[in-house]
């Protein structure tokens, strides 16, 4: 089941709030300041330190933290925990997007990593390589990074969290690819070593973890008892912060609290008890970030929730006011969390439908278009930025193979030289005593010019192999590029068709004879209509209308081009007649001017002219 207004992702590494002051790790932090303290206790305050404030998202203390442990580091020539510094940097740059920044620290990490003896070290640089080839969606790749790197952390007995935080990255990767039973498998993998690690986030976290396997299970069976398993999964991640004060963040417990809450939203029956349970849950968490900053998304949704149960007791005037509010402190962080939003204005709209406001309706149903379109953008800039980093690697990993194929290369052939000039120097001795070792050097000698010569022949093919390769990589790109292009044809005319009839139908809200039904259903015909051509647009020229105009010998407008989209899709005289809201009489007069504006004759077909334009 979706949950409207739970966070169920993966705490470790999207966090979104910053948590209340904590006496545990205000008491670390007082520690370091102590003259007798010892650098290994040093290190491990800043280890600590960094993973809190880098899961709470308070990614500028976190960095201080870093870049104070990295010069210790350096100064005690301590590579294992410059790695792990480099490591917690990388995850830093990971979750706010700065791809580009990666790979240098993934290459200095590699680089300390071989510089000790300590088997340790090698294992957080793997992580990081791990932790990038997952953010950047490669989830076959994670796979078997992970799979190669387990068993030899496994084998580690100081690195149980590390082993946690390898089966909790499965763990998602199956989750999201709805393996339930491989997810189930790592989730619980990930509770047990939480458990024996200590670090009460994580076990947070993997309890969380192991919530949302069970619910797949709900989802499939619908047994109460599978519900019953999940509250339970919930209330063990809840109980954490009271148990252990101090040592799990504000965050992770507010997020603990949301999902119970909404987990209790899924009982067929609210009864009295589980009512309060939600009621008591949502106030929780509104007093817990009550003095915090960055928590907005949770704030509103709990007040979501309470909307819920508003609205639940018929109470649309304070359902009302719940949703008003979590809309005005949702506005007060930048950038906009707009998975949340959307829920807020779109459960407003529907609110104002029921009271019959339909200005207000209107007004908030315009909203959500705006927010999708917004979160769409705000999507596509995400993939394309992924895009190029999973590109750049490539490339880079190319780069990096022909580097190493060359300078193996140059290995063997400084060998070859050698062994040249050590044969050349036993055959000028042998020279002075026999004429036939010289005839035998001088033909030795051919041979291995003629295999130093074929080597270069084949690395010469190797580059230009490569140099293709490279192109052909570049022209995917470019083609990926174009079918995006495509796709946002496609969604622009669709919310263009969308918005006008939203105009229309306020325009004809005025009438009190209109039938709104009636408009609603020609418009769910028109909208099946167009899921039926959606896919067909998708594979349009993506150079369509630079080519139609070239061929027009009139000016085309924006109109005209549209009507030469739609007739290039094979859509007839009725079909754009309802697209477009107008009669069928004013579609032909537009195709018969079209005809004039690219010179053709009666007899010549649109539709039979575009096809001939693109069949060139």
């Amino acid at each position: 089941m979706k949950l409207k207004y739970s966070f169920l992702y993966f705490i470790f590494f999207l966090s979104a709030l910053c948590p209340a002051q904590n006496t545990f790790f205000d008491d670390l932090k007082n520690q370091l300041s102590k003259d007798n303290i010892s650098v290994a206790e040093k290190f491990k305050i800043y280890n600590e330190l960094t993973e809190y404030y880098r899961v709470s998202d308070q990614y500028s203390t976190a960095e201080k933290y870093v870049q104070q442990q990295l010069k210790l580091a350096k100064n005690e020539r301590n590579y294992t925990e410059e790695v792990k510094a480099l490591v917690q940097d990388g995850i830093i740059k990971l979750n706010r997007s700065e791809y580009n920044k990666v790979p240098q620290i993934m290459d200095a990490a590699n680089t300390a990593a071989h510089k000790t003896n300590d088997k340790i070290a090698p294992l957080y640089a793997a992580y990081l390589n791990i932790y990038y080839n997952n953010t950047l969606g490669n989830s076959e790749n994670t796979i078997k990074l992970i799979q190669n790197t387990l068993p030899s952390v496994e084998k580690q007995p100081s690195e149980i969290l590390l082993t946690a935080k390898l089966n909790y990255l499965l763990y998602g990767i199956y989750s999201e690819l709805n393996d339930a039973e491989n997810a189930t498998k790592y989730a619980q993998k990930a509770v047990e070593l939480a458990q024996k690690s200590g670090n009460k986030n994580m076990l947070s976290s993997s309890y969380s973890a192991l919530a949302v396997c069970y619910s797949f299970r709900y989802d499939k069976t619908g047994n109460i008892k599978d519900l019953k398993l999940v509250i339970e999964m919930c209330k063990k991640a809840v109980a954490l912060y009271d148990q252990f004060p101090g040592h799990v963040s504000a965050h992770a417990h507010a997020m603990a609290l949301l999902n119970l809450a909404n987990y209790y939203l899924s009982y067929p029956t609210i009864t009295p008890e589980i009512r309060k349970e939600i009621q008591d849950k949502a106030n929780e968490i509104l007093t817990l970030t009550k003095h915090t900053t960055y928590n907005q998304s949770l704030q509103a949704g709990a007040l979501g929730i309470l909307s819920n149960l508003a609205s639940r007791d018929q109470n649309d005037t304070l359902s009302e006011q719940y949703l008003l509010k979590a809309e005005q402190i949702l506005l007060t962080q930048q950038p906009v969390y707009y998975h949340v939003m959307i829920n807020i204005v779109s459960d407003l709209a529907k609110l104002y439908v029921k009271q019959k406001n339909y200005q207000k309706a209107y007004e908030y149903q315009t909203k959500v278009t705006e927010y999708n379109n917004l979160l769409y953008n705000e999507g596509q800039a995400e993939t394309t930025k992924r895009l190029e980093a999973q590109y750049q690697t490539k490339k880079r990993e190319s780069e990096l193979k022909v580097l190493t194929e060359k300078t193996s290369s140059l290995k063997k052939e400084k060998l070859l030289y050698i062994g040249l000039g050590i044969i050349g120097l036993i055959g000028a001795f042998f020279m002075f005593r026999s004429y036939h070792y010289k005839l035998r050097y001088s033909i030795e000698r051919e041979k291995k010019l003629n295999t130093e010569k074929h080597d270069a022949e084949i690395q010469v093919k190797l580059q230009a192999e490569e140099q293709a390769r490279l192109k052909a990589e570049q022209e995917l790109l470019t083609l990926q590029q174009q079918k995006l292009q495509s796709e946002v044809l496609a969604s622009q005319l669709h919310i263009q068709h969308k918005n006008e009839v939203l105009q229309l139908l306020q325009t004809k809200l005025s009438d009190a004879d209109v039938n709104i039904h009636t408009v609603v259903k020609e418009e769910n015909r028109v909208d099946n209509d167009f899921e039926r051509i959606k896919f067909t647009i998708q594979e349009l020229h993506p150079d369509f209308f630079k080519n139609i105009n070239d061929r027009a010998k009139q000016k085309l407008t924006p109109l005209d081009l549209k009507y030469c989209a739609y007739v290039y899709l094979g859509m007839d005289t009725k079909q754009i007649a309802n697209l477009l809201s107008v009669e069928p009489k004013s579609v032909r007069m537009t195709k018969y001017r079209l005809k004039k504006k690219f010179g053709l004759d009666e007899n010549t077909a649109l539709d039979v002219f575009f096809q001939s334009v693109f069949s060139n």
